[in-house]
């Protein structure tokens, strides 16, 4: 970590000091899980108070870049998982592109009235019945991503049991090889929200720590809606980029 604090720079030393070990851990100078230097050792590195070291972390641990374990210390990180904003592609497909081994944990599986907004996306009409409600915890390498509720209008007669999802572990497979249908685009917001008690305890983070929240309408290749999902990942571990021109 070359740089040093700028005591004439404008910008307060705080965030001067979080800019230098940011830089340190997006270059791999800090491998994940690694413990960050002391409070002491970054006192005499960049010759600042702790008050000043405490509010760098602070920042750092808001921004997902390092966490904290009570009676052990400060730590980097794991690399957040990067989602190509343009891409469709289930949450299975996302963690094996990425190295890692995805899996689930169901919550609850069955049929409801759809709500207005779930029955708007769906295309469906106001005495459309029921629809079917998966709500699954997203794991990748046993490790919570995501929280997904998922809302389906499948053709008559037809149904996922909980077993066919335990089985496949994608309901995109699910679709394609049992129903024969081909998820083929989509349309998707993205927005910030924050985690409430149950989302918390669900994902293993603190109460109104920050999530991503996605919002997506799937189409078949038929051009029909198929799908209606929301999904909340987990704000310390996921991100969306995209390629912009012009």
């Amino acid at each position: 970590m070359p740089e040093m604090i700028d005591p004439n720079d404008f910008m307060p030393r705080y965030y001067q000091l979080a800019n230098i070990l940011r830089e340190s851990i997006s270059n791999g100078r800090f491998e994940a899980h690694q413990p960050i230097p002391s409070e002491r050792q970054l006192e005499t590195l960049y010759s600042v108070s702790r008050t000043t070291i405490r509010q760098a972390i602070d920042l750092l641990v808001r921004q997902g870049f390092l966490y904290r374990e009570h009676g052990r210390g400060t730590f980097v990180s794991p690399q957040k998982l990067q989602k190509g904003i343009s891409e469709l592609t289930s949450f299975t497909e996302d963690m094996k592109q990425r190295g890692l081994v995805p899996g689930q944990k169901i919550l609850e599986i069955g049929y409801i009235p759809p709500p207005e907004k779930v029955r708007q996306h769906l295309e469906l009409p106001e005495d459309c019945g029921q629809v079917l409600c998966i709500e699954r915890l997203r794991l990748g390498d046993d490790v919570p991503m995501g929280l997904q509720t998922s809302y389906y209008n499948l053709p008559a007669g037809q149904t996922i049991t909980r077993e066919e999802l335990e089985e496949y572990g994608s309901i995109y497979r699910i679709l394609q090889e049992k129903f024969h249908i081909i998820p083929t685009e989509a349309d998707e917001t993205l927005e910030v929200t924050l985690a409430t008690p149950r989302e918390a305890s669900l994902l293993q983070i603190e109460a109104g720590s920050p999530l991503l929240l996605s919002e997506r309408t799937a189409y078949s290749q038929y051009r029909r809606v198929i799908e209606f999902v929301k999904i909340l990942y987990r704000g310390d571990r996921y991100r969306y980029f995209a390629k912009l021109t012009r």
